[in-house]
Formats: structure tokens, C-alpha cells, sequence
């Protein structure tokens, strides 16, 4: 039993590899890795925890706060976990490993992890654990701020970008953190700007690996063209840039 939750995220790794594998992969299906990657870690976090809470009534509220948490952290989750798959690039690349383990399936691995993560977290919030609470608030103000950047944000799924983007954009290596933009502009929400601040953080955290530098100068040149984009572009953006990048390379 206590290999069960190992089950998804080796489908999950399945799933990524034959991603790599194709060369024409689609949005769709990055779509569907990432929700099955919070789906699954939020079922296997609720059949571990569920029956550690002493009411029903807390048990009906660690569900409803797993669904509020998928919504709320599933944007930076595709950010969180698309930069461990660039230093799993760098890991994999001097190897001589002609393998298809380097992008995807590290991603949609990592992004299973932290959703669980946040249930974990939930749930030592609900059996009284007062530091889970300081956590929450820390971590969840700038999730709900940037995945809710602007009015056109505030929908019931967090992503609705399943359909084919094409063409994708042409691949760009990077030359400067633009993220300053969204900080300096006065038509930017708090959210837009939260945003940008999180992208000239990560900016210079991204490892020198060819998947990772061609999504980054991609995701560069989308935001110079329109720093005013919200979350629901963002992630169009970072899907286009994903698959243009593994396609290209």
C-alpha cells in the first residue's frame, strides 16, 4: 500500500516521456499533464489525510481547500516545476544518455509533487498546526495575486488554453531580464506586477541548457511585446514556448 502513490507519478513520467518523444506534441496534452498531475496528488493526499481528521466537517473542508489550492497555486505550479525541469536538463545533457527523461517528465513529476505538497501543508493547517497557517498566508497572497492578475482571471478552471496554438512562435535566445516593465508601468494591476517580479527573480535562476534558454528567450520576446498580459496569457505563452522549444531542438 505504501507504494500506491508512487503509481501516478510514474504515469505521469510515462506521459512526459512520450511527450518528448513526439514531434508534434500538442497543447492539449500539456493541458492535461498538469491537471493530471494536481488531480492525482490531491486524491492521493485526501485518501492519506481524510481519515486523520477528526469531524466531517473538516474532512468536507480539506477537500474544498485541495480544489481552492489547485486553482490558486496552478500557475506558479507550470512556472515551479518548468524550472526543475530546465536544471533536469542540465543534469541529463553532459550524460551520455540519449534518452527522453530530460523535460517533460521531470515537469509534470515535480508539478504532482508540489500540488501534494500543498495538501500536506492543508492538512497540518486543519489538525492545528498554527506555523501551517503562517505558511499559507505567506505563500498564498502572491499565488492568488498572480493567478488573478486581472477581471478576465476570475474563472472557475485555472486554464482554459487546451486548444492547438498555432503557429508557434520562433524560437528566441535570451538577452535581458524584461520583467522590469510590468514593475514600472502604471497601467499594470498589482497582480500584472507581482507577476513581473516574479519573472526578473526567476530570470536569472534558469540554468544554461538548450530547452531552458530557448523557452526563456521565447517567454522574453512574448513579454516585450505585451507586459500588460494576465494569467491566463501567461500560461498560453509559457505552453507556446514549451512545445516550440522541444520541437525546434
Amino acid at each position: 500500500m505504501k507504494f500506491i502513490p508512487l503509481i501516478p507519478l510514474l504515469l505521469l513520467a510515462i506521459f512526459g516521456i512520450s511527450l518528448e518523444m513526439s514531434p508534434n506534441a500538442q497543447v492539449w496534452q500539456l493541458f492535461t499533464g498538469f491537471h493530471i498531475a494536481g488531480l492525482s496528488a490531491m486524491t492521493v493526499i485526501s485518501v492519506w489525510g481524510v481519515k486523520q481528521l477528526p469531524t466531517l466537517f473538516k474532512r468536507y473542508v480539506f477537500f474544498v481547500l485541495q480544489l481552492l489550492a489547485f486553482r490558486i497555486a496552478y500557475f506558479p505550479i507550470v512556472v515551479f516545476s518548468a524550472t526543475v525541469a530546465c536544471y533536469s536538463e542540465l543534469f541529463f545533457s553532459p550524460l551520455s544518455l540519449n534518452l527522453p527523461i530530460k523535460i517533460f517528465p521531470a515537469m509534470f513529476v515535480s508539478a504532482a509533487i508540489l500540488f501534494a505538497m500543498i495538501g500536506v501543508v492543508l492538512f497540518w493547517a486543519l489538525k492545528g498546526k498554527t506555523f501551517c497557517y503562517a505558511l499559507i498566508i505567506i505563500m498564498g497572497i502572491p499565488a492568488v495575486l498572480i493567478s488573478f492578475a486581472d477581471l478576465n482571471d476570475l474563472t472557475f478552471f485555472p486554464d482554459n488554453n487546451w486548444a492547438d496554438i498555432n503557429p508557434l512562435p520562433m524560437i528566441k535566445q535570451p538577452q535581458a531580464n524584461p520583467y522590469e516593465l510590468a514593475l514600472t508601468s502604471t497601467n499594470t494591476s498589482l497582480g500584472q506586477k507581482v507577476i513581473g517580479l516574479a519573472g526578473k527573480v526567476l530570470y536569472d535562476f534558469i540554468p544554461q541548457a538548450p530547452w531552458a534558454k530557448a523557452v526563456q528567450g521565447t517567454l522574453e520576446q512574448a513579454y516585450l511585446k505585451n507586459p500588460e498580459e494576465n494569467s491566463h496569457d501567461q500560461l498560453r505563452n509559457h505552453y507556446a514556448a514549451f512545445l516550440a522549444a522541444q520541437r525546434a531542438l
